[in-house]
């Protein structure tokens, strides 16, 4: 496997699954005990995964990630990127009211490899702009009397 093949495999699977939506060939690009943290939780399997994805896309339907830079680590073939995350609000979040809202933030990820699929993946997202940007905090400040 050329030393770029698992970016390669990182960038389409994200393509594939969070901005196209297509979740039909995730096993593709994942093994079946995938384990994917993210948000504070363990998402276990292609099936979760794939829930987890299409239950981000239906609050942001035009959700879009765009790495903007991919790092191998030629041994291990780990692969660990930067992306912007954007989109716009379309459903309720728990405790965030719809705002038809539009977001951009950034977020850094790291995906392992077994038998050239992705075994595992860290996700972590600069949530506090995100949720600022939809509304869900305010961060105006006033003078106590």
């Amino acid at each position: 496997m050329s030393s770029t093949e698992h970016k390669r495999i990182v960038h389409e699977f994200i393509d594939e699954t969070y901005n196209k939506g297509n979740l039909k060939n995730t096993d593709r690009y994942v093994t079946s005990d995938f384990i994917y943290h993210a948000r504070g939780v363990s998402i276990e399997g292609i099936e979760a995964y794939n829930e987890w994805v299409s239950s981000d896309r239906s609050i942001f339907p035009n959700i879009h990630v765009t790495i903007v830079d991919s790092i191998e680590e030629s041994e291990s073939g780990r692969v660990a990127s930067a992306f912007i995350v954007e989109g716009t609000q379309g459903k309720e979040i728990p405790g965030i009211p719809t705002t038809n809202k539009d977001f951009e933030t950034v977020g850094m990820n790291m995906f392992h490899f077994q038998d050239n699929k992705i075994k595992e993946g860290w996700v972590v997202v600069d949530a506090l702009t995100a949720a600022i940007q939809l509304g869900a905090i305010n961060l105006s400040t006033s003078e106590a009397d």
